[in-house]
């Protein structure tokens, strides 16, 4: 199949190929053929990994790097948090150990057996390793794993089977004929060692470039014959969206991305955003905060990341200003700056930078209804913890008691304010405080509370008819203390945890004395644990 070997508009296309159909051939100027190969690739460091595990796999980072640390766990794996894929040379005689217990297992041994323990790839590298080397297997076998654990201990030890098998060498071949002042080329190549693509084909970058189709065996200054034209018309496509794995990637190469070539020297040197270690958890941070939302494997912007990233200043979310706070930070290292200079000049230039957001000029719109805060009117934003959404107002500069307010989510909107502890003219009876009044559902969902507390000592009352009265003691269990002395009194609760009942024998000396004691066989567990 041959194409124009230069850019040509579609009309001048067309009027070529009806001329070669009309003249019926034409003769080649070139006929190359060039020997090359192609090294197995590097084992992995941790983003190579996500890149990898995303690609084939679906996996998110954060999911590759807790699968990686739990094989490391086991011992199965080497440090899996390394940005490096080079490997100490003094490691090397550990080769034939490693691969010996690989070909043990399932999946691994045809591989491990094929491969030469006495080869060694560009991998074995002292002089490029970090602070780790690249991620590999201890050599250890694996009992029982998850498929997500298997999947990816496969991957890291096949990278490391393949540092000893030899390069894949092919002939690369391009012909060019000229027909109507026209280049047309054709290019192929023809694999003649397999070599490390015999235990895998993970060579799309060179099958892209470089496309495996059979040219037919012709002489430079030959004259050939048109037998066919076939003119297609095709658009441009955008580039794919960012994965995962290709995401982490960019964030671990942002220097592509920066044409100063000081910063993209400053930035190559250094790591890019975010470490080995923290980019997975940037990820879900964004996607915990709407910032990003999964499509398949691919990663999509919603519209409130792009109102971010159109509200955040130019200097502040580009990566050159990375770069010349890495050199700042270099020369506070070397002595040649100082801490309290950079923190100075940041502080004096952040007020700058988000004056506009600060002052109230532009904002951020939601996507859905907005919810005003009931103490100020301004709109409700929505968070979200660990234990789920709510909702919040932070501008307590509107608030008559200085304070934000916080509002569970139900359903998608906010609910009722959590009350606090009101207070009360009741005093307690032990020490004469003021009683708070405590009312509201039960963290657990079983039922509701309503009582009243002191915040001196900690006593409790019941509500009796709007009034509190004292609660009922507890009788003593017979036995005793043995930190103060005094009585042990038993008490039954329910784990917060696993949601089941429990008892336990409490100090009657609370809150001097905090002891508490397991049942066991219906007395209190004085065993230590």
């Amino acid at each position: 199949n041959f194409s124009p070997s230069e850019n040509r508009c579609p009309g001048w296309v067309t009027f070529a190929c009806s001329f070669a159909v009309l003249v019926g051939h034409f003769y080649m100027p070139r006929n190359t053929k060039e020997n090359k190969q192609k090294a197995p690739p590097l084992p992995y460091c941790l983003s190579s990994l996500q890149k990898a595990a995303s690609a084939r796999w679906g996996m998110t980072a954060q999911q590759v790097l807790d699968v990686a640390q739990r094989l490391y766990e086991k011992k199965l794996t080497t440090y899996p948090r390394s940005d490096c894929s080079y490997l100490p040379v003094e490691q090397w005689d550990d080769a034939g150990h490693i691969l010996s217990a690989l070909a043990c297992q399932p999946g691994l041994e045809k591989a491990a057996y094929g491969a030469d323990p006495q080869m060694k790839s560009s991998a074995w590298n002292t002089a490029k390793v970090t602070a780790h080397h690249a991620i590999i297997p201890t050599g250890d076998l694996p009992g029982t794993l998850s498929a997500e654990e298997l999947a990816v201990y496969e991957m890291i030890a096949t990278a490391y089977i393949l540092q000893f098998y030899p390069a894949m060498r092919y002939v690369f071949q391009k012909i060019q004929v000229k027909a109507a002042d026209t280049l047309w080329e054709a290019t192929g190549r023809h694999i003649t060692e397999s070599g490390w693509t015999s235990v895998t084909h993970e060579d799309e970058e060179d099958g892209q470039q470089e496309k495996e189709q059979s040219l037919p065996s012709v002489s430079q200054g030959d004259a050939v014959a048109c037998a066919a034209v076939d003119i297609q018309k095709k658009k441009t496509t955008p580039p794919p969206r960012f994965t995962e794995g290709s995401l982490i990637e960019a964030m671990a190469n942002i220097h592509r991305f920066v044409e100063d070539a000081a910063a993209k020297a400053t930035l190559r040197e250094n790591e890019g955003i975010g470490t080995e270690a923290t980019r997975a958890g940037i990820l879900e941070t964004l996607k915990k905060r709407g910032y990003l939302i999964p499509q398949g494997k691919a990663l999509v912007s919603t519209r409130l990341a792009g109102q971010v990233v159109d509200l955040t200043p130019q200097g502040l979310k580009d990566p050159v200003t990375t770069a010349k706070w890495e050199s700042r930070l270099q020369s506070i290292a070397e002595g040649k700056d100082s801490l309290e200079a950079f923190m100075a000049d940041q502080l004096q230039a952040l007020p700058r930078l988000l004056e506009p957001l600060l002052s109230g000029q532009t904002s951020i719109r939601a996507d859905g209804p907005v919810f005003p805060c009931p103490t100020c009117s301004k709109p409700l934003q929505k968070r979200q913890s660990e234990t789920g959404p709510y909702w919040s107002c932070f501008r307590k500069d509107l608030h008559p008691d200085g304070k934000p307010v916080f509002f569970p989510d139900v359903h998608g909107r906010p609910g009722a304010q959590k009350r606090g502890p009101e207070q009360t003219d009741f005093k307690c009876e032990k020490c004469g405080t003021a009683l708070q009044h405590l009312k509201g559902k039960k963290k657990n969902g079983a039922g509701t509370y309503d009582f009243f507390k002191c915040p001196n000592c900690e006593s409790t009352f019941n509500n009796q008819a709007g009034k509190p009265t004292a609660r009922e003691e507890p009788k003593d269990s017979g036995f005793n203390c043995p930190d103060c002395g005094k009585p042990l009194r038993p008490f039954k609760g329910i784990s917060k945890r696993t949601r089941k009942v429990f008892s336990v024998f409490n100090c009657s000396g609370y809150p001097a004395c905090k002891a508490s004691f397991f049942e066991k066989d219906g007395k209190p567990n004085f065993t230590p644990k």
